[in-house]
């Protein structure tokens, strides 16, 4: 994943999770490539946002109080459109 997807997240999502613990981890060696995975955790949500190096995207929602999935999905370096609208519905319900 392009550097300028990971700094977008830490400029756009990262100052919206004000109540969440957050921890963030690096791997070299993962399923598609390195791995740089933003985990969140709070009260009522918790997920996580992975940025692989060959440029895959994960990105999954959980809603503590509905126990339900919101978010989950895993997006291959050609879903570009489908990455930006993944990243759209994050910001939506993490603001809800």
């Amino acid at each position: 994943m392009a550097a300028s997807k990971i700094d977008w997240f830490k400029k756009e999502v990262l100052p919206i999770l004000v109540d969440y613990d957050v921890t963030v981890r690096y791997s070299e060696e993962g399923d598609f490539g390195s791995l740089s995975q933003f985990e969140f955790n709070s009260i009522e949500l918790g997920g996580n946002v992975d940025f692989w190096g060959l440029n895959w995207l994960g990105i999954y929602l959980w809603s503590y109080k509905e126990e339900r999935v919101l978010l989950n999905v895993l997006l291959d370096p050609d879903q570009e459109l489908s990455k930006e609208q993944a990243f759209k519905d994050l910001l939506a319900l993490l603001n809800s």
